[in-house]
């Protein structure tokens, strides 16, 4: 497998995938800062110019590494959610589906979290910032809305706030497991978490 890899030509998506994969290892060794483009392509094995071929800049990457976790996380806490009908159920399991995210790869997301905070302070950074927070919200408030139709569901609260609730409850459960990795805990917190969602929900 790791010759036919090697052998064939990887595919522009390939490569930024690889550009991205490499981003987030160097950024775990040594922090943001360490996430040179030089840094990123030695650790990809490929040349710096394979960087700008991929990437237009540094903040390009960052885009696109914040648009694949938007993607994936969302997709599967999306997935997650529809299985359930009801809401304690269907919430738990969506809340439950980014945690185990988080858990399977804890320095992925906390390289990720680093990023996220070293961008909110950055001279150009709180647009981006804004835009992955808008990102996570309008995508959840998507799929509830897609959710309660299916199953006759109505809110209490406009859905908007109702999405702003549970991406804030999300991201507040799966922080706090990377700070202090008490699985029982973060159950607990779901648990609560998911009472306080389908005191909202009407039928």
């Amino acid at each position: 497998m790791a010759a036919e890899k090697t052998s064939r030509r990887r595919s522009a998506q390939e490569r930024r995938d690889d550009l991205m994969d490499a981003a987030i290892l160097v950024m775990s060794r040594g922090g943001v800062a360490a996430a040179t483009t030089r840094a990123i392509a030695e650790e990809a094995g490929v040349p710096q110019g394979i960087f700008h071929y991929c990437f237009r800049s540094k903040d390009d990457l960052v885009t696109a590494l914040f648009e694949r976790e938007i993607a994936r996380s969302t997709d599967r806490t999306g997935s997650a959610l529809s299985t359930f009908p009801d809401v304690r159920r269907g919430v738990a399991a969506a809340l439950e589906a980014q945690l185990a995210l988080v858990r399977a790869d804890p320095d992925y997301y906390l390289a990720m979290a680093e990023l996220s905070l070293t961008i909110a302070r950055t001279p150009a950074g709180p647009a981006l910032a804004v835009w992955e927070q808008e990102q996570y919200r309008t995508r959840a408030q998507a799929g509830l809305e897609a959710w309660s139709a299916e199953h006759g569901l109505t809110w209490s609260a406009p859905l908007d706030h109702v999405a702003s609730f549970l991406v804030a409850l999300g991201a507040g459960v799966t922080s706090t497991w990377l700070a202090d990795r008490d699985d029982a805990r973060a159950e607990s917190a779901v648990a609560v978490a998911t009472q306080a969602l389908d005191a909202l929900a009407q039928r």
